[in-house]
C-alpha cells in the first residue's frame, strides 16, 4: 500500500485561490515554461490530486504549479519549490 501525505504536509505557497478549473489553467500556462497533463488520481509528492480527465501541472525553474481541490474550500493553484524529483518525473512522463 501506498503512504498518501497530507497537502498541509508540503511547504506550498497559494497563488490562487476559488477560481474556475479554466482560471487556475490559464494561470498555470500563462507563469510556467513547461506543462504537463496528468490523469485524475496523479500522486504529487505523495498527495493525491483530484479533479477532471487531466489536471494540468506547470514547472517555472525548480518549482511545480498545480491545481488542488481542497473540500469545501475550492480550487486552488499551489506552488511547491525545491522540486525537482517531481519535475524529472513529469519529464519522464512517468504518471503512475
Amino acid at each position: 500500500m501506498i503512504n498518501m501525505a497530507c497537502i498541509s504536509d508540503l511547504p506550498y505557497e497559494i497563488l490562487l485561490k476559488g477560481a474556475s478549473v479554466k482560471k487556475s489553467e490559464e494561470f498555470i500556462r500563462e507563469n510556467c515554461d513547461e506543462v504537463y497533463h496528468v490523469p485524475g488520481g496523479y500522486s504529487l509528492a505523495g498527495v493525491m490530486l483530484k479533479g477532471g480527465k487531466t489536471i494540468p501541472i506547470g514547472v517555472k525553474g525548480n518549482s511545480i504549479y498545480f491545481q488542488y481541490v481542497k473540500p469545501c474550500k475550492g480550487l486552488f493553484v499551489l506552488k511547491l519549490d525545491d522540486a525537482e524529483e517531481e519535475i524529472e518525473k513529469l519529464r519522464q512522463g512517468n504518471y503512475q
